[in-house]
């Protein structure tokens, strides 16, 4: 059985690249890029509804997020990252602004995520987020 060593810094450091990534992709409408953030298999959870799994779901997800026009710029601040070189959690803030005509926050939530790595680079196996304020944008909310 091998071994698997703590979580390194640079480990920590690719991971807050990843939640950058994230954002970026998600905020300009990048569906193939925010899926490439996910395992093949990976989930997309928000308000405790699986809103899309494996790739394609994944990009059509993006898709029709695109559709509605909103447009929103993410905001993620206190990550707590613990884990191993293989598997890690990630738990964070997030907020969303609308940036249409004005900056207006539109909603605040947590996520907590499974991570691990495939082939040296860290991807989302499951992206959870919870809502403390405000909604998902299939419910009438905001584009998480």
């Amino acid at each position: 059985m091998k071994e698997q060593s703590a979580l390194a810094l640079a480990d920590k450091w690719e991971i807050q690249e990843l939640v950058a990534k994230y954002a970026y992709a998600i905020d300009h409408r990048q569906a193939q890029a925010w899926a490439d953030l996910f395992t093949v298999d990976g989930q997309f959870i928000s308000a405790g509804i699986k809103r899309a799994q494996g790739r394609d779901e994944l990009i059509e997800y993006v898709e029709r997020a695109q559709r509605t026009g909103n447009q929103i710029r993410h905001w993620t601040c206190n990550m707590l990252i613990e884990g191993d070189s293989e598997s890690a959690r990630l738990r964070l803030y997030v907020m969303a602004v609308d940036v249409a005509q004005t900056i207006r926050p539109y909603l605040m939530g947590e996520y907590d995520d499974q991570l691990v790595k495939v082939e040296g680079q860290w991807k989302f196996k499951v992206r959870n987020v919870e809502f403390c304020v405000g909604k998902s944008w299939l419910d009438g909310g905001a584009i998480v």
